[in-house]
């Protein structure tokens, strides 16, 4: 510690230095709950991709989708706005299937997927010759960029952050057969010590800062908390009011640990407004829904110069009831 005279004999300068802790902190729904075992493909960032079903049957106009698939990072809307691009005048379904991640990143894929009036429905994509995210894997669909591929609906699942996306579904769709789910928000706090240098004077026994410099900086570790923060739960209240769901949901994220999983029952999730519909088998993506006068939009015309299928001669088949 420095000394110094200052202002006559009514004040003295010292220097001291003081230590601060700061925090800085990001929200998620946890990072994986019950989905701790998944293999690793359902552990890596969300991926996009346009898909369009390999069931030659309904060809030569056949269902089109965006399969979206993995950890929702803060990266993922810029991702899905990609795809959207990608889709062009196309109005494609997403089919979803995620163990969560960041909850700031799903509610802003939420608002657009409601932006754009996407119709979303838990699924899982089934490729026809290899996984997108493949190392070697090479589009083999009927436009550049896309694939071939078929969707089901038995044992997909849409859990912890992964509800606050499907919310923003025009039209949002779950079967008997997916599994939807919830748990406590877990907020991770970055913590820092902060050294700052401090100039002070004292005048009359009090004392008097003149000057604060930070030093240097060292980061402590992170520290998480299951407390929704309150601009968190503003932010979750406004979002959900905004989509249409009961905040109830708030109760039902609370009601588990971040190691479990609160699964949603179809009941409830239609009576809280977090599906429009329950399904017993794929509905954004049936392939004899295309062969019908009524079709739905994306059921897309097969371009001239596409290659075929090679799943041509794939029949429709019904999934349990």
């Amino acid at each position: 510690m420095s000394l110094w005279f200052h202002g006559g004999p009514t004040g003295r300068l010292w220097t001291c230095f003081v230590l601060a802790i700061a925090f800085g902190c990001a929200a998620n729904a946890g990072d994986r709950g019950q989905g701790a075992t998944l293999p690793a493909l359902f552990e890596r960032p969300m991926n996009f991709v346009i898909v369009r079903s390999g069931a030659g049957y309904c060809e030569p106009v056949c269902p089109e989708w965006i399969y979206g698939e993995g950890q929702i990072v803060p990266e993922t809307p810029a991702a899905f706005k990609k795809a959207l691009k990608q889709a062009g005048d196309r109005r494609l379904p997403l089919i979803l299937t995620s163990p969560g991640g960041d909850v700031d990143a799903a509610m802003a894929l939420g608002r657009l997927i409601r932006k754009n009036a996407v119709s979303v429905e838990v699924g899982y994509t089934r490729f026809v010759t290899c996984r997108p995210t493949d190392d070697a894997c090479k589009p083999d669909g009927a436009r550049d960029g896309e694939y071939y591929g078929t969707v089901a609906v038995a044992g997909s699942f849409c859990w912890s952050a992964c509800p606050i996306a499907l919310a923003g579904g025009e039209k949002r769709f779950s079967s008997h057969w997916s599994y939807t789910g919830v748990h406590q928000v877990t907020t991770v706090y970055q913590r820092q010590k902060i050294y700052y240098k401090e100039r002070y004077e004292i005048v009359d026994g009090k004392r008097k800062v003149v000057s604060r410099e930070e030093i240097r900086r060292k980061n402590i570790g992170p520290k998480s908390s299951t407390r929704m923060p309150k601009s968190t739960r503003k932010a979750l209240t406004a979002y959900l009011k905004d989509m249409g769901v009961d905040r109830v949901f708030l109760d039902l994220m609370q009601s588990a640990t971040p190691d479990k999983i609160r699964t949603l029952e179809p009941v409830e999730m239609l009576k809280i407004g977090l599906i429009t519909e329950l399904s017993s088998t794929d509905m954004l993506t049936a392939p004899q829904a295309c062969l019908t006068p009524d079709r739905p939009g994306n059921c897309i015309l097969l371009p001239a110069t596409a290659p075929a299928s090679s799943l041509s001669t794939l029949e429709p088949v019904d999934e349990p009831i």
